[in-house]
């Protein structure tokens, strides 16, 4: 599984070990940092492809998602820049449970600890961003998109209980400890 990080122009790519469990505790890293939680919309490949043509693009995602991208406060500023090691450490992102991208007539809304987001499919471009990485890699079954450009941000400390939930489902669920 593959899971990539959007940010305007610029491509993350986390390592296969930083998948953080949804539900499991996450560790506050002991390196003097503050660290901060991006709450951003997230879609799930559900089939093989490669070279996708934009206009059906729509067919290779079923579900949206909520992901929580844990970084240090030196790089949500400049995420686009921020150094790579943040990307492949451990836990260094989860992936909540979904819904179908289709309900809601395409609008939804994200909600963590009272802060919301609300986008549509349309306003995330998933349809052209996903057709521009079909175009150098080939999407399998299982791998995330995540659009870091629609983001909450909140401050991580011990003991904060963590809850985001899209179109009133709860997604992500994990204590800070």
């Amino acid at each position: 599984m593959k899971a990539f990080c959007l940010i305007g122009d610029h491509l993350r790519h986390f390592a296969d070990s930083s998948s953080q469990r949804n539900f499991q505790p996450w560790f506050v890293p002991d390196d003097g940092e503050k660290w901060f939680a991006l709450i951003c919309p997230a879609v799930k490949i559900n089939r093989l492809g490669t070279h996708i043509a934009p206009k059906f693009a729509r067919r290779y995602y079923d579900d949206l998602s909520v992901a929580c991208v844990f970084l240090p406060e030196s790089a949500v500023g400049c995420m686009a820049t921020a150094d790579e090691r943040y990307f492949v450490r451990d836990a260094a992102y989860c992936i909540g449970e979904a819904v179908s991208a289709a309900e809601n007539d395409g609008r939804h809304v994200i909600d963590a600890v009272g802060q919301t987001i609300n986008f549509s499919l349309e306003s995330l471009n998933v349809d052209a961003k996903l057709a521009e990485l079909s175009t150098f890699c080939t999407m399998k079954m299982g791998d995330i998109i995540i659009f870091a450009d629609h983001a909450i941000t909140l401050a991580l400390v011990e003991n904060f209980h963590l809850e985001a939930s899209i179109d009133d489902k709860k997604s992500i669920d994990i204590r800070i400890k």
